[in-house]
Parts: C-alpha cells; structure tokens; sequence
C-alpha cells in the first residue's frame, strides 16, 4: 500500500490490511475527513462508502463503530466511559451501553488449551468439566468443572489468539493516537495518547490471569475475619497465566424479587456500601468493576464478589484526599470542595480558581436543595463535579474516577435492593471514621507508628521558629532588592519566635482537643462513671493551657 516516510511503515501486511479495515469502518461511519486530515486516505479499503443513518448523533456512531471493531475497541470504550473528566455526558452515556457481543469459542479449543497451559488432559485435571460454557465475553469465556474431591469449580479460559489481535489493535490505536496529537488540535484535550498508553497497561494486566487470582487473594486476605463477605478461593495448581480456577459459590444474583423481605435488602445495601468504604478508606485497595453481574448473595446472606481482573489502588495520600473531598460536600464548604478536587488531579495554567469554587458552590447548593425533596444521589454530585472539571480542563487521576465510577455503581445496586437508601446519611455516619484517620493516620497502627507520629509533630512544631528565622535570613542575602527601614533583624526574629510559639502551641492545644473528642466518640481506654478517662484528661489539659495562653496573651497587652 504505502512505502517508506508513510506514517505507517512499522506496520507488518497483517497490522496494514487490520488498519484498513478500522479506517473503511470510520468512513462508513461518516468521517472520512478525519482520515483525510490524518493522512491515510492510502491505506482505506477500495470500496469504502459511507452507510449511515445521518440522524444517529456522533456518540451513538462511535458506539457503533467500536462494537464492530471487536474487543479490544470494546474494551477501550469501556475504559473511556469512566472518563467523564474528559468526555460530555452525551459521549459517556453510549459508551456504558458497549457491550461484547461475542460468540463462545469451541469446546475443543478450550481443552487444547487447558492442556498446553497445566501440561494434562482436562479430564485427569477436573473430574467433570462441563462442555457448555456459563458465560462467554471479549477476553475469556467460562466453564464449570468439579474436582476429584467433589468441590465445585468455575474454569476461567482466555480466547484463543486473543493476545496477537489485541496486541496487532493497540499498535494501530499509538499510531492513531500519535497522529492526532499531530495533525487535530482540537483532539490534544483529550490526551489521546495518554489515554491510549493508560488503556495498553489496564489491558496488558487484565490478559494475565494470575493478576486476577492475586487479587482475589489479597481481598479473602483482608475481609478474612469479616463475616459478612466472601471471595472464591483460587486454585493455583489448576491456574496459569491464561488459566484461572477458583470455587463456585453458590449465590445468586439479585433481583427485583429477591431477596423478598423489604428490611434484608436495607440491610444488604447498607452493608455494601459499608463494604466499600472499608475497601477505599482502610486498605486502598477496592474492586473496581462491582456491577450486579460481579455480585452474588449467598443463601447465608453473605455477599460475594467475582472477577477481581480490575480492582483500584489508592495510596495513603490518595485516600486523604478522598476524604477530603467527601467531608467538603458534608460540611457544604465549597472553598475546601475546590481545593480538595483540585488536589486529585492537574489544572490548565489558565483555569479560574475563583470562578471555579463558585460553581462548586452552586452546585453544591443545588444538590442539598435537591436532597431536601427526596434521598439526594450521590452519582448526581460526582457527574456535577466532572461537568465542571471538564468545564475548566481538570484532569482527575484514573484512580480517583476508577473510585468514582464502583460507588457510583455500588449505590445504583443499593438504590436496586431499598429505593430509600441514602448514600449521603451512610457517608455522614462514616465522618468519625474518616476524621480519625485524618488527624491519627498511625494512631491504629503499632507502637512505632505512634512514637513517628509523635516525634514529626513535636519536631515540626519546635523546628518551626528556627526554620522561619533562617528563611527570613536567607532571604536578607539574596540578590533581591529589598530594603527593611528601622527594622533590624533581631528584633524580628524576636517577633518570630513569639509569634511561632503562640501557633505551636495553638496547634498542640487543638490536637489535644481533637484527639480527645475521637476517644469520646469511639469510647476508648479506661472509663470512670461512663466516662472516657483518657478523653476526660485530655480536655482538662486543653483547657488549662488554653486559660494560661489566653491570660499570657492579656497580660502582654498585645493581641
């Protein structure tokens, strides 16, 4: 087709006649100019028209489009449809209905395969092994076998050939990507090569069962001893890179008629919820596709989680600020609202921070003025946040929108189970929890994790006057021209130190205080009449040094 200097020349026949086929499918689709503008009008198909309907939106044609190209296309527009800080809400609507509409693949492959990937023929590795599949998808399909000791299984086999095509599609997806940062502008706020590169390693992972198995390990590992939830335990000698055995619980999915009894489903939904707040809040770790398909009860009334081939991390850094954006919304602040959703991503250097916290304002207002008629939505408050974000080009970290869209998920699935759940009163509930994690984030931790909590505070607060007269100095030796008239530079380090003193001790008051209010609530430690003593003690101390700082700031005439 092309030869050397063409945009494509990396390409093997195969990868050429595969672009093709995309670029006759976007002409189809009525873009040909798209093609034009990226100079590959060379590599379109010899018959290429364009067939269809003028009346279907650009959205609902790229819907289209990805479907017919197959998985892996699926896949990226799946990924896409969390990406509501880049994409209106006409673009993500079509994207949640991709679907795969893929057939199984035989029976005979899947034993072939078996075979070569756990060295044995299926029926000497599963006493029985169903030859119709549970269910087919994009990258595996599912059967169910049984063991020799008679414990139920599920069979997780990956398509045959599945990898060279994804890996043939996501070479033409850099290429595309590249060439539109090149050669449309318009495209660059989308990042489309960005957002290729972030779609390449969430697929390379998900192509790797053992991932999968890792982290269904690691989540039967945290929820060990909570005996509300259950994860399928994996069978690694029964599992590889393209295998993956795990039990068969016998749950079901639910359903508008079951569970029956109206106070069951409110407390299924709470417990959910509850569930992934623990997953977010306390261990970081979370599973990032929790739709109704991936979620069984089981007749003891236990939840149960599958599929763990997508889960979201979120660092210690990364929970804080979650929570702080959380918090924001229950005190209604929209100054720290700003600030905290600001801080989960990057701004353009022209974005109006004023303007800004003011719409977040008002969309606050909107929200709680919505919340005052009927249960407020917590997917409606998010969806503002990313229309604004989008609005003043904030592009928020995937992990955070991975979190976003499993909530937003999770209390669609609660609204299913009690149409009167509230997600915004189960977050208020959860504030003591969140506030204690934010002022003692090592508190629950071992004896070391205190003693480092308590030795930065105390070096932070007795190193802060030193540090700010050593700036100041610094600062007096610069090349700035700046000159300081009947000021001299002991005297102001004098003021300083004062003033530094009365801030750390203002902050050594208010910890104290808050450490004591969270013993209160949470009851902790020794009680004396009901009454929390350590808590007791600890307002005792607060007020006394507040009375002494309060009568020395008097007594100096200076305040």
């Amino acid at each position: 087709m092309n030869n050397k200097g063409t945009p494509t020349e990396q390409f093997s026949i195969r990868d050429l006649h595969r672009l093709s086929h995309i670029l006759g499918v976007g002409v189809k689709l009525g873009w040909r100019h798209y093609v034009d503008r990226l100079h590959l009008q060379g590599y379109l198909p010899r018959s290429h028209v364009e067939a269809i309907s003028p009346t279907l939106s650009d959205a609902q044609r790229w819907r289209l489009g990805l479907e017919e190209l197959g998985p892996t296309f699926v896949k990226f527009g799946q990924m896409l449809s969390i990406r509501r800080d880049r994409f209106p809400d006409t673009v993500i609507q079509e994207l949640q209905r991709l679907q795969d509409r893929v057939a199984p693949f035989p029976v005979e492959q899947a034993h072939r395969l078996i075979e070569a990937e756990l060295g044995q023929p299926v029926l000497q590795l599963y006493a029985t092994f169903d030859d119709t599949p549970l269910a087919a998808a994009s990258i595996a399909q599912v059967h169910i076998a049984t063991l020799s000791d008679g414990t139920a299984v599920v069979v997780k086999i990956q398509r045959p050939d599945i990898e060279p095509l994804i890996q043939a599609d996501l070479e033409i997806l850099f290429l595309l990507a590249r060439l539109l940062h090149q050669h449309i502008p318009e495209s660059r706020r989308f990042d489309p090569i960005g957002l290729v590169e972030e779609f390449a390693e969430t697929l390379t992972r998900e192509l790797d069962f053992r991932r999968e198995g890792h982290n269904a390990d690691l989540f039967r590992e945290k929820f060990a001893d909570d005996s509300s939830l259950y994860v399928p335990g994996v069978f690694w000698k029964l599992s590889s890179r393209r295998i993956l055995t795990m039990e068969h619980s016998p749950g079901r999915h639910l359903s508008a008629d079951y569970p029956a009894e109206p106070a069951e489903r409110q407390r299924l939904a709470e417990k959910l919820v509850q569930l992934y707040l623990v997953q977010v809040y306390e261990y970081g770790f979370f599973h990032g596709d929790p739709h109704p398909g991936n979620l069984f009860l089981l007749p003891d009334g236990r939840w149960c989680f599958h599929d763990f081939g997508i889960v979201g991390r979120l660092s210690p850094r990364d929970r804080e600020d979650l929570s702080q954006l959380f918090l924001a919304v229950i005190a209604r602040d929209p100054e720290w609202l700003a600030d905290a959703y600001l801080a989960m991503g990057g701004a353009a250097p022209d974005a109006d921070r004023a303007a800004f916290t003011r719409d977040m304002g008002e969309a606050l207002e909107q929200y709680y003025a919505g919340a005052a008629d009927q249960a407020p939505s917590f997917a409606e408050i998010v969806n503002q946040f990313s229309r604004l974000g989008q609005r003043y080009q904030l592009r928020i970290l995937r992990q955070f929108l991975l979190a976003f869209r499993a909530f937003i998920i999770v209390e669609s699935v609660a609204r299913d189970l009690d149409t009167r759940f509230n997600m915004l009163a189960t977050l208020q509930a959860f504030t003591p929890q969140l506030l204690a994690r934010q002022f003692l984030p090592d508190m629950t931790g071992t004896f070391p994790g205190v003693y480092r909590t308590l030795f930065t505070l105390r070096r932070t607060l007795t190193g802060l006057p030193v540090s700010l007269t050593r700036a100041l100095q610094q600062l007096t030796k610069g090349e700035l021209t700046v000159t300081v008239a009947n000021a001299p530079m002991e005297e102001i380090s004098q003021h300083l130190d004062r003033a530094s003193n009365r801030l750390s001790l203002s902050l050594i008051i208010a910890a104290v205080i808050i450490g004591s209010s969270l013993v209160m609530a949470f009851h902790a430690g020794p009680h004396y009449l009901g009454i929390p003593l350590l808590g007791l003690i600890g307002y005792s101390v607060a007020s006394a040094l507040g009375l002494w700082w309060v009568t020395a700031i008097l007594r100096s005439g200076k305040f």
